[in-house]
Protein backbone atom coordinates (compact mmCIF):
# COMPACT_ATOMS: atom_id res chain seq x y z
CA UNK A 1 0.00 0.00 0.00
CA UNK A 2 1.69 3.69 -0.58
CA UNK A 3 1.83 6.34 1.78
CA UNK A 4 -0.68 8.86 2.54
CA UNK A 5 -0.98 11.95 0.17
CA UNK A 6 0.94 14.63 2.23
CA UNK A 7 -1.76 16.67 2.48
CA UNK A 8 -3.56 14.02 4.55
CA UNK A 9 -0.23 13.21 6.63
CA UNK A 10 -0.01 17.47 7.34
CA UNK A 11 -3.97 16.64 8.12
CA UNK A 12 -3.65 13.76 10.63
CA UNK A 13 -0.77 14.89 12.43
CA UNK A 14 -2.98 18.52 13.24
CA UNK A 15 -5.74 16.37 14.12
CA UNK A 16 -4.06 14.31 16.60
CA UNK A 17 -4.16 16.17 19.70
CA UNK A 18 -7.38 16.67 19.58
CA UNK A 19 -8.71 13.60 18.83
CA UNK A 20 -7.22 11.55 21.26
CA UNK A 21 -8.66 13.95 23.75
CA UNK A 22 -12.21 13.01 22.50
CA UNK A 23 -10.95 9.56 22.50
CA UNK A 24 -10.19 9.73 26.22
CA UNK A 25 -13.09 12.17 26.80
CA UNK A 26 -15.55 8.77 25.33
CA UNK A 27 -13.02 6.21 27.67
CA UNK A 28 -14.23 8.75 30.78
CA UNK A 29 -17.55 8.97 29.94
CA UNK A 30 -18.08 5.17 30.17
CA UNK A 31 -16.12 4.90 33.20
CA UNK A 32 -18.34 7.32 35.10
CA UNK A 33 -21.09 5.16 33.83
CA UNK A 34 -19.80 2.26 35.24
CA UNK A 35 -18.82 4.03 38.60
CA UNK A 36 -22.11 5.77 39.10
CA UNK A 37 -24.04 2.14 38.53
CA UNK A 38 -21.75 0.44 41.62
CA UNK A 39 -23.80 0.41 44.47
CA UNK A 40 -23.52 -2.85 46.59
CA UNK A 41 -21.64 -4.85 43.10
CA UNK A 42 -18.17 -2.39 43.92
CA UNK A 43 -15.73 -5.28 43.18
CA UNK A 44 -18.08 -6.27 40.85
CA UNK A 45 -17.34 -3.32 38.79
CA UNK A 46 -14.15 -2.63 39.87
CA UNK A 47 -13.55 -5.55 37.26
CA UNK A 48 -15.12 -3.99 34.59
CA UNK A 49 -13.41 -0.94 34.87
CA UNK A 50 -10.13 -3.02 34.63
CA UNK A 51 -11.58 -4.95 31.71
CA UNK A 52 -12.69 -1.23 29.89
CA UNK A 53 -9.33 0.27 30.54
CA UNK A 54 -7.54 -2.72 29.21
CA UNK A 55 -9.18 -2.73 26.01
CA UNK A 56 -9.45 1.11 25.45
CA UNK A 57 -5.77 1.13 26.17
CA UNK A 58 -5.49 -1.34 23.46
CA UNK A 59 -7.62 0.73 21.12
CA UNK A 60 -5.54 4.16 21.56
CA UNK A 61 -2.70 2.48 21.20
CA UNK A 62 -4.32 1.03 17.60
CA UNK A 63 -5.13 4.11 16.99
CA UNK A 64 -2.59 7.07 18.01
CA UNK A 65 0.86 4.64 18.58
CA UNK A 66 3.55 4.74 16.08
CA UNK A 67 1.64 7.21 13.51
CA UNK A 68 3.59 7.44 10.43
CA UNK A 69 3.31 8.24 6.74
CA UNK A 70 3.22 4.19 6.42
CA UNK A 71 0.77 3.32 9.23
CA UNK A 72 -1.70 6.47 9.19
CA UNK A 73 -4.21 4.75 6.57
CA UNK A 74 -4.36 2.16 9.17
CA UNK A 75 -4.47 4.73 12.03
CA UNK A 76 -7.24 6.47 10.50
CA UNK A 77 -9.43 3.78 9.74
CA UNK A 78 -8.84 3.04 13.46
CA UNK A 79 -10.12 6.54 14.47
CA UNK A 80 -13.27 5.92 12.30
CA UNK A 81 -14.32 2.63 13.09
CA UNK A 82 -14.01 3.34 17.12
CA UNK A 83 -16.25 6.50 16.44
CA UNK A 84 -13.35 9.03 17.39
CA UNK A 85 -13.43 10.49 13.97
CA UNK A 86 -16.65 11.76 12.72
CA UNK A 87 -17.98 11.88 9.21
CA UNK A 88 -16.98 15.75 8.93
CA UNK A 89 -13.61 15.62 9.84
CA UNK A 90 -13.16 12.76 7.56
CA UNK A 91 -14.15 15.02 4.73
CA UNK A 92 -11.13 17.07 5.21
CA UNK A 93 -8.85 14.21 3.69
CA UNK A 94 -8.41 13.57 0.02
CA UNK A 95 -11.04 11.23 -2.10
CA UNK A 96 -8.19 8.84 -2.47
CA UNK A 97 -8.11 8.41 1.56
CA UNK A 98 -11.44 8.54 1.94
CA UNK A 99 -11.34 5.35 -0.27
CA UNK A 100 -9.04 3.32 1.49
CA UNK A 101 -10.16 4.25 4.79
CA UNK A 102 -14.05 2.77 3.77
CA UNK A 103 -12.16 -0.08 2.40
CA UNK A 104 -10.32 -0.69 5.23
CA UNK A 105 -13.07 -0.15 8.15
CA UNK A 106 -15.20 -3.05 5.99
CA UNK A 107 -12.29 -5.29 7.51
CA UNK A 108 -12.67 -3.59 11.33
CA UNK A 109 -16.39 -5.17 11.30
Amino acid sequence: MKSIPERDWKRIRDLKDELLNVACEQIFQRIEKLSADRAGQQHKTYLELYTLIKEEDKAIADMFDGLSRNSAFFKIAALKHNGVLTDKQMELFSEETQAVVKELCQFRR
